[in-house]
C-alpha cells in the first residue's frame, strides 16, 4: 500500500493501494439532539454522486438519534473514581480519566472485566506496554466518548454493530450514495458500518486514516469520498 495525500481544489486525494480517491470534509451549523440526520445530510451533502460514500461521524449519529446519554443519569461511585484516577489518557484526550465515563464502562462491562483490564494494565505499563485496559475491557471501553467540552453533558456510546448498519442503509435510500459510519480521531480509527453501495470498510479506513473530518472543533462532521479515475487524481 501506498498512501499520499494532496491538496486539490476544495477537496484531498488520497492514494490507496494503487487506487485514488476524493475526501471532501462537509461543514454543517453546529448541530443538535433536534436535528434530523437524514434531513442534515440531504442539505449539506449536495455535490454527491451515486459513486460517493459518505462518511458519517459516529458521535453525531449517535447525537441525532437521541441515543446520547446524559452525565446527569450515570451515578458515580468509589470504584469508578479510584480507577478514573488511574487512566492515563493520550494528549488531547481524557479518555476514561472521566469518573462518569469510567462508571458507564462498570455499568455495562462488569467489575470483573473492567478489573481484569486494569490489571492488565498496571502489569504491563512497567514494560512500556500501553493500551492493555481496552483490549481487554472491549470496544465500549475504547469507543466510549464524550464527557467533555462542548459536551460535557453527554456520553456516546458506540452504535450497536446491527443499528449502525441499518441506519446506513436507511440513509443510502435517501441520498442514493453509499454511507458509511466512521469513528475516527488523529489516532487511527474504525469503520462502525457501511451499506451496500458503500466503499468497502478496509478500504474506507485507509482512505480516511489521516482524519479529514477533524476533531470535534472543525465543524465537519461528514464527507464525502469519491473514486476517482487515475488521470484525473494527478490533474
Amino acid at each position: 500500500m501506498s498512501d499520499r495525500t494532496t491538496a486539490v481544489t476544495g477537496w484531498t486525494t488520497a492514494s490507496v493501494d494503487g487506487a485514488w480517491y476524493g475526501r471532501r470534509p462537509i461543514r454543517t451549523p453546529w448541530l443538535s439532539e433536534r436535528d434530523v440526520l437524514a434531513d442534515v445530510l440531504a442539505a449539506h451533502a449536495g455535490e454527491r454522486s451515486p459513486s460517493d460514500t459518505v462518511a458519517v461521524s459516529e458521535k453525531v449519529a449517535v447525537l441525532l438519534a437521541g441515543l446520547a446519554v446524559p452525565v446527569e443519569t450515570v451515578t458515580v461511585g468509589w470504584e469508578a473514581r479510584l480507577l478514573a484516577r488511574l487512566v492515563r489518557p493520550r494528549p488531547g484526550s481524557r479518555g476514561l480519566s472521566v469518573p462518569e465515563k469510567m462508571q458507564y464502562v462498570l455499568d455495562r462491562t462488569g467489575r470483573t472485566r473492567t478489573y481484569a483490564a486494569a490489571l492488565a494494565a498496571l502489569c504491563t505499563r512497567p514494560f512500556g506496554v500501553r493500551g492493555y485496559f481496552y483490549r481487554v475491557a472491549g470496544s465500549l471501553a475504547r469507543d466510549l466518548d464524550g464527557g467533555r467540552p462542548p459536551y460535557e453533558h453527554l456520553l456516546f456510546p458506540p452504535l450497536p454493530v446491527a443499528e449502525a448498519a441499518a441506519l446506513c442503509a436507511e440513509l443510502e435510500t435517501r441520498l442514493g450514495a453509499g454511507v458509511a459510519i466512521v469513528d475516527l480521531n488523529d489516532f487511527g480509527g474504525t469503520i462502525r458500518a457501511t451499506s451496500p453501495r458503500s466503499l468497502p470498510p478496509a478500504t474506507l479506513l485507509k482512505v480516511l486514516s489521516d482524519n479529514p473530518l477533524g476533531q470535534r472543533s472543525a465543524g465537519t462532521p461528514f464527507a464525502l469520498v469519491r473514486p476517482l479515475p487515475r488521470d484525473a487524481a494527478h490533474a
